[in-house]
């Protein structure tokens, strides 16, 4: 789902109040120019076994977007998109190089060619699929709703009459409620998913609609706070689908990364890594997923 201004987790540790608003980056500390790549220093840092001479792929990301990139307390960037294709660049025999991009430029530089690949935490849409390769869905995560009322009992969206809810500027829900097909009190935009939970807080709006990950990693820091949840998508709808992009010239490339998914799912990687930034082991709901989606 992008275009999304992301949340940055030691933001949230500070508190629900300390400040008020789409997609980015790697195991690595950036660097001044959106042109260098990243470089992590501290203690999570990936460390590859691949020799010097390995090939390198280039991956443009925005790092706003947590937990699916993000920059840490320390600068570097970082996030469950960021982890996954370092393991995937392990198993297949590439390293990574993650370049954090503007939102604007990011699949401008995937046109001319200065990227290979973009990871940042993007959906499936027909748009993306007729002029990119777009690889095997990686994270079953639907679009969903949550709310602290618990009166408020949402179990449809046609419980959603008259109620405010929030939502990120210009994402793929905001474009969803948009289109008027369910009567709502109000559609408030926000320019970060924090902001629209804040506003929640402050009794401003009454739901907040983003993906499913995103909302519960960032009302897991909140643990004042007892959120009630409503996913209102199924793992087939494209909010659920989270997918890599790739250069449409690349198909090798594609190739690669979707045999390297698989076998993180077969080694059990794929179970620690949606396990740390997601609280579950998502490998048979991925697994349902792409069954489902073939």
């Amino acid at each position: 789902m992008k275009q999304l201004y992301r949340v940055l987790p030691i933001v949230l540790s500070v508190g629900l109040f300390g400040c008020g608003n789409s997609n980015n980056a790697t195991s690595t500390q950036e660097s001044a120019s959106a042109n260098t790549p990243t470089v992590q220093e501290n203690k999570d840092e990936f460390v590859s076994n691949l020799p010097d001479t390995a090939p390198v792929i280039k991956v443009g990301t925005e790092a706003n977007y947590a937990p699916y990139e993000f920059k840490d307390e320390y600068g570097n960037v970082t996030g469950f998109d960021i982890e996954l294709m370092q393991h995937i660049g392990e198993d297949q025999g590439f390293k990574v190089e993650f370049y954090n991009d503007p939102w604007k430029i990011l699949f401008e530089n995937l046109d001319n060619k200065s990227r290979d690949m973009v990871a940042a935490g993007l959906t499936y849409s027909s748009e993306r699929a007729s002029k990119y390769l777009l690889s095997d869905v990686y994270a079953p995560l639907p679009n969903s709703l949550v709310y602290l009322d618990d009166s408020l009992n949402i179990k449809s969206l046609n419980d959603l009459s008259n109620l405010r809810v929030g939502v990120l500027s210009s994402s793929e829900p905001y474009e969803y409620f948009a289109q008027g097909n369910y009567e709502l009190g109000s559609l408030e935009q926000y320019p970060t998913t924090f902001a629209a939970v804040e506003a929640m807080a402050q009794d401003k709006v009454d739901a907040v609609v983003d993906d499913s990950g995103v909302l519960r990693y960032t009302l897991n820091d909140l643990p004042s706070l007892q959120p009630q949840y409503f996913d209102y998508e199924g793992v087939k709808a494209d909010g659920a689908r989270k997918v890599f992009v790739v250069d449409k010239n690349q198909p090798e490339l594609l190739k690669k990364v979707n045999a390297g998914l698989k076998d993180l799912k077969e080694d059990g990687t794929y179970a620690k890594l949606t396990t740390k930034w997601f609280g579950t082991d998502l490998t048979n709901a991925a697994l349902e997923q792409q069954e489902m989606l073939q």
